[in-house]
This record gives C-alpha cells, sequence and structure tokens, in this order.
C-alpha cells in the first residue's frame, strides 16, 4: 500500500515538509507514488506583546500546475476543479509561537503520484484563528479590537516555493514553508490593545530533502530470456521475469548505493557487466542487449528531457548488432518519409532526445541514407509532456527483420 503524506507545522515559519520514503526490498511504497510531508513553524514575532497566535489549518494542497493568490483563494471546497490535492486535512488550530527554534507539529500526509508540483496552498479559517496578548486579551476577526483576516470564512493562502518539489516514486521528498509570522500581522496604529491587527500572510517554502539521495530507475529487455532486477539479492516489484520486449515498473534507490543486480531465468549467478551510475533526483531506463557472443550488456540512459510544450521526447537505441546506422521516422500513418527524425544511430549507440508530435504515430526505421523501409514498427501513441526510449532490439530467432518497442520513461 502506498504510504501516506505526512503533514507538520512550525511557528515563526511555517514549515510543510514533503517526504517520499526510499524503498527498499522490504518497502511496500508504490514505485509510482511518493509521500508528503507537511510541516509548520514560526519565527519569533512582538514576543513581549503575545502570548500565542493560533492559524486554524482546514487543509494543505498542492498541485501540479503553478498558482496564484487569486487561484489559492478559489474553490476551497471544490479544490479537484483547481487541480488540488489534498495533502494534509488537520482541521485544527496551532500555536506558532510555541513552534519555533526547528519544533514542527504534525499536519497530515498522503500518497501522491510522482510528478513535479508546482502549487501549493494553506487553507486556513478565519473564524476558528485568534491571536491572544500576554495580558490575556485574545483578537479575533468578532473581537473588539478584531483581527482583519482576507474574509470572514475559509481562505486559501498560496505558498511560495523556492523550487517546484519533485516526488519521486518509492522515495522521499520533503518541501519546509516558512510562515512568516513577524511581517503576516501588521499592527494598527502603536497598540494592538487598543487597535488590533490585520493579517496578511506571508508564506515561503524552501526544499530541505527533495529526493537527494535517489533514483528512479526501470529496465526494459531487449534479450530473448526473462529477466529480474534485483536489490541487494530479492527482485524489485515489478521487476520480476521480464520476458522479449517487456519493462520493469519504476523503483527508487539510493544512487550511490542502488545494490541492483540482474539475474537471467533459470540462473543463480548475476549476469555481470551491470554497475550503473546514478545521479541522485534523476530518472533511468536501463536496456539489456544481446552481446555478438550470446551473453547480455546493458546500456543506463538518462531520461531527463523536457520536450516541446505540447510534444512527447523520444530518444532511440539501436541494440541490432547491425554493421550499418539506422534512420527512424516519426510521421502520421502512411505519410511519406521526408526528413529522419532521428539519424545514423550505430548498434549499441543511443541518440539525444528529440521532440514529436503526441498521439498516434507511425514509426519506421530504414538503414541510414536509405530510403527503403527495413522494417515498420507501426503505431506508436506518444504522451504530451512524456518521454520514451525507442528500443531497436535484434531479429528474433528465426528471423532477419529487427523488431522494436518502446519503454516510456520514469
Amino acid at each position: 500500500m502506498p504510504k501516506n503524506t505526512l503533514a507538520k507545522l512550525t511557528a515563526g515559519a511555517l514549515a510543510v515538509a514533503i517526504f517520499s520514503l526510499a524503498c527498499s526490498s522490504t518497502d511496500s511504497t508504490s514505485p509510482n507514488s511518493g509521500t508528503m510531508v507537511v510541516k509548520l513553524t514560526d519565527a519569533p514575532f512582538l514576543v513581549d506583546s503575545l502570548r500565542s497566535v493560533d492559524i486554524y489549518v482546514v487543509r494543505v494542497e498542492g498541485r501540479l500546475s503553478s498558482t496564484d493568490s487569486a487561484e489559492a483563494d478559489s474553490n476551497l471546497e471544490n479544490g479537484s476543479a483547481g487541480g488540488w490535492t489534498t495533502l494534509a486535512s488537520p482541521n485544527a488550530a496551532f500555536n506558532l509561537l510555541s513552534l519555533q527554534n526547528g519544533i514542527s507539529a504534525t499536519l497530515g500526509s498522503t500518497s501522491l503520484p510522482a510528478g513535479t508540483y508546482s502549487g501549493f496552498r494553506f487553507i486556513i479559517d478565519p473564524s476558528k484563528s485568534s491571536v491572544t496578548l500576554k495580558n490575556g486579551m485574545v483578537l479575533s476577526g468578532t473581537s473588539s479590537p478584531n483581527i482583519t483576516f482576507p474574509s470572514a470564512s475559509r481562505s486559501g493562502i498560496k505558498i511560495n516555493p523556492s523550487e517546484p518539489v519533485r516526488i519521486v516514486g518509492g522515495a522521499t521528498t520533503t518541501l519546509l514553508v516558512d510562515f512568516d509570522v513577524n511581517n503576516s500581522f501588521v499592527m494598527r496604529g502603536n497598540n494592538i490593545a487598543k487597535n488590533g491587527l490585520l493579517f496578511k500572510p506571508v508564506i515561503k517554502a524552501t526544499i530541505v530533502d527533495a529526493a537527494t539521495t535517489n533514483a528512479n530507475v526501470r529496465i526494459a529487455n531487449a534479450t530473448n530470456a526473462s529477466l529480474s532486477l534485483l536489490q541487494r539479492g530479492t527482485a524489485l516489484s515489478g521487476a520480476s521475469n521480464l520476458a522479449y520486449g517487456t519493462s520493469s515498473t519504476c523503483s527508487s534507490v539510493s544512487a550511490t548505493t542502488p545494490a541492483l543486480t540482474v539475474l537471467q531465468a533459470g540462473a543463480t549467478t548475476p549476469l555481470t557487466g551491470f554497475s550503473p551510475t546514478f545521479t541522485a533526483g534523476q530518472s533511468y531506463t536501463v536496456v539489456a542487449y544481446p552481446t555478438a557472443t550470446g551473453g547480455v550488456q546493458f546500456a543506463t540512459l538518462s531520461s531527463t528531457f523536457t520536450p516541446t510544450s505540447g510534444q512527447a521526447g523520444l530518444r532511440v537505441i539501436n541494440t541490432t548488432g547491425l554493421t550499418t546506422g539506422l534512420d527512424a521516422y516519426v510521421t502520421a500513418t502512411g505519410a511519406p518519409l521526408t526528413t529522419a527524425t532521428t539519424t545514423n544511430t550505430l548498434s549499441g549507440a543511443s541518440t539525444a532526445f528529440v521532440s514529436v508530435p503526441a498521439g498516434s504515430q507511425q514509426v519506421r526505421i530504414v538503414t541510414t541514407g536509405g530510403t527503403t523501409v527495413l522494417f515498420d514498427a507501426g503505431a506508436q501513441t506518444f504522451t504530451a509532456g512524456q518521454n520514451s526510449t525507442l528500443v531497436i532490439a535484434p531479429p528474433a530467432t528465426g528471423s532477419t527483420t529487427p523488431r522494436a518497442f518502446l519503454v516510456t520513461g520514469c
């Protein structure tokens, strides 16, 4: 089962932490989901005058697209209409002044699909929020003097992250959100007890540990034997007995000590030559393909690429063993072969990513510089914003025509 996202709260600074737990052979986290932790913190504010600053947090929400203050304050009761996903639902008041000096309070947790999240908001209930002075006087939205909140009921407050938050399947990402109390309350006049306060929330966020230790990996099998990807001797989830033309699910592994091996069906000793190098926070496709002598070799390919808006990313790897290079054409069905999408990909080599039209496209392969189709990979579906690797594989036993299959990036 996916792990839940945990939310926490601190004072002076409101800290939201987004976590995705590193997976291991015993980790039950879904490889396609990460975990978000939300924390709240606060820095000292008018300590000579205030006893507590109690903010009632209804929910914390995030979404893939960025947001502005107006959007953060809209669709408060129907977040899905704005693409929002609930990260935590504490429905409780938190005294920000008790959460200073590194102290945090847990708000809640949820599992999130892997992806890059750019918009975050706090939803508070001003009618249940208050400030208590050291003399015991409580200021609220209805007291006299009072606190003027942005609205009488619920308010959505934009959170400004220092950078987009990347949730990696099976890994832990943390975001610390700072609720700046000193700048969030404005005094009216020079006496709080007489004139009250104006609430003008200032919230920012920094990434504390955004999957900084793990990489996301999947393996694709271009050999005729079934393969399994193991970590410390145990097959990773969705990575057992992979037949030709299939790939594993994505797994989050330590970038510095991945402890991965590949086992061929019926064998007890891992295949040699597999010692991939990963960079933390990045995703990889590992392609296993045959050598000329019947062995197995591996290509470790980074999946980092941003395709043109509205298009998909495509990379080609040639594992055929042919002595000639190959050109790939990605076109509408039946379109003439005019300009090759990728050119002169030699056996054992891969191309850089290129942007291709999204949707169903016909993929045809020719020898470099030729016009006769070597083989037609047929209609392939490309999803906008998604990267894929086209693996051109050796012929099946008894055939002389290469094969191909598409592998989606993590």
